[in-house]
């Protein structure tokens, strides 16, 4: 019997291994560490090499932009503007930033070639559910009494358990992103008219079930939050039309009375509490002084990881760059800075601006939620999350898609 296998589900099947991997290293007790990060280096080369063996290649201004402001602001920071004495550690921090952007250009591209994003959403999916499952299920002892769940926005009163990720927030943010992709993928399923099996409805209840319990259990706050704001900004979506009549006249009243509560807020202290209790405020107190000391405002402290600079082995006596926006000045000064921020508000701005793209919905509720988890966890585009693949290759796809028989072009190359 003849077995034909279709090139699109071998290298979608290799990206589901390679992701599956890359996501079971952040586990303390997943054997051969080393064996499951070289598997993405199998995968890169079997997708560049599909990617180009037919000599058509995607031409798509936008799409370098993004792109080319993240690649240019890496290779700046961390091959030209170099702190010497933290060489070794940008030089870490430049082959992770470079491994993940060959790995989301080439993923992007095969995917948009081939129109395997469909796959692309249920593989990503079925690969957190598999590392949350085997978080769950090696580590039941993490789970907290649902009783202390209402404690989870105090700091002295919540109880945490990374479920052998090293890190609740490292946790949380695995456990926002199964969420959100379940939410993503199911509904997209759906719209393409296709029916889930009562076995599958099962399997997503539980997946779904287990991710908010660990999630809770976190009590990563920043998490719970942007899952919050991703689930309102698409039900806003979904009843935009009957909730618009509404809107407009009672935004002034919500709007006066939000100002009210926030002037409140702030003069009784509370906010100013919160922001402390959050460990957030050293990044203002600690860090910014030592910033200001340093006096690079240019080139900044030096481009290493983030977590570098709470322990202290950078050589400053800094305490925890959680804050994205603070981390990216602090350690490529006002230009680097700049160039991050550009992007930023570039990608907004094509947001706002093509409301009809395709997948539009799930990049601003997606985006609107990195801007906001920026604030607290340091996951912009970067490799210190493995979950920025996903978002990267998600925004990246809707940028393709932008008018894309005008702006998308296919360069054949001559033999």
């Amino acid at each position: 019997m003849k077995i034909e296998l279709r090139e699109e589900k071998f290298v979608m099947g290799l990206y589901f291994v390679s992701f599956l991997c890359l996501l079971l290293t952040v586990m303390d007790n997943v054997p051969l560490l080393g064996v499951l990060m070289r598997v993405r280096y199998l995968y890169i080369l079997c997708v560049a090499f599909f990617c180009i063996k037919d000599r058509i290649i995607i031409w798509n201004r936008r799409l370098f932009v993004v792109f080319g402001l993240l690649v240019i602001h890496t290779l700046l920071y961390c091959l030209v503007f170099i702190n010497p004495t933290i060489k070794g550690h940008t030089q870490q921090l430049f082959e992770s930033l470079i491994i993940t952007y060959v790995f989301v250009f080439f993923t992007l591209i095969y995917i948009y070639k081939h129109s395997c994003y469909m796959e692309f959403l249920f593989l990503t999916t079925l690969a957190l559910a598999i590392l949350m499952s085997w978080a769950a299920l090696t580590h039941l002892n993490n789970f907290v009494n649902p009783i202390y769940y209402f404690n989870v926005f105090s700091r002295y009163g919540r109880y945490r358990a990374p479920f052998g990720m090293g890190d609740v927030n490292f946790c949380g943010n695995y456990a926002l992103y199964t969420l959100i992709m379940l939410i993503i993928t199911v509904k997209e399923w759906l719209n393409r008219g296709k029916k889930l099996s009562g076995l599958w409805i099962v399997c997503i209840c539980f997946v779904s079930l287990l991710t908010v319990c660990m999630l809770f259990s976190t009590a990563s706050r920043s998490a719970l939050l942007s899952l919050a704001i991703f689930i309102g900004l698409c039900l806003i979506q979904k009843y935009w039309k009957k909730i618009r009549p509404i809107l407009r006249v009672l935004f002034p009243v919500l709007l006066i009375g939000g100002a009210v509560v926030l002037a409140v807020f702030i003069g009784s202290g509370k906010f100013s509490q919160m922001w402390t209790d959050s460990n957030r405020e050293g990044n203002f107190s600690i860090n910014y002084p030592i910033y200001q000391a340093y006096g690079d405002y240019l080139n900044g402290m030096g481009y290493a990881d983030n977590s570098g600079y709470l322990q202290k082995i950078y050589g400053y006596d800094t305490t925890a760059q959680d804050v994205y926006y603070l981390y990216i000045w602090f350690s490529t000064g006002y230009f680097g800075a700049a160039l991050i921020f550009g992007q930023m508000i570039y990608i907004l701005y094509l947001i706002l601006r093509y409301r009809k793209t395709v997948g539009w919905k799930w990049t601003v509720s997606l985006f609107a939620l990195m801007l906001f988890y920026c604030i607290w966890q340091v996951n912009y585009m970067n490799a210190r999350y493995f979950t920025g693949i996903i978002h990267m290759i998600i925004i990246f796809y809707f940028v393709l898609n932008i008018n894309e028989g005008k702006d998308t072009k296919w360069i054949i190359l001559k033999r």
